[in-house]
């Protein structure tokens, strides 16, 4: 996992599977990511290969984590992440972006972020 600073914008790239055995330093750099308490913090999925059931409650929980203080995305590009949000229905939860762009350019509150409007990796 690596991290880019944007400003008051943190993101950080997932690469490879988010399971069972990844979960924990996800777990890890993802708090110590919040306790930068940035702005926005965006987790971006695009290079994630497998996602499972343990890497979804490390999104669920950073998510709850980050409220109200730092807004949380995620960058979902392919149908192997964002299957797994839909089945669990965490699509309808989280805040979820076809592009890394797409998710910095768009400001905190508006009516983009709505789930109609969430890009639907997939379809």
């Amino acid at each position: 996992m690596t991290a880019e600073q944007l400003g008051r914008t943190l993101v950080l790239i997932v690469d490879g599977d988010l399971d069972l055995h990844t979960a924990p330093a996800a777990r890890q750099a993802i708090e110590a990511a919040l306790s930068r308490r940035p702005r926005r913090l965006i987790v971006d999925l695009t290079h994630v290969q497998f996602l499972n059931s343990a890497g979804l409650e490390v999104l669920l929980a950073a998510h709850r984590k980050a409220a109200p203080h730092t807004d949380f995305r995620l960058v979902a590009t392919t149908r192997t992440v964002f299957r797994p949000l839909q089945i669990t229905g965490l699509h309808e939860q989280l805040i979820i972006h076809g592009s890394r762009s797409a998710a910095i350019a768009i400001s905190a509150g508006t009516d983009d972020d709505s789930p109609a409007r969430r890009p639907r990796p997939g379809h």
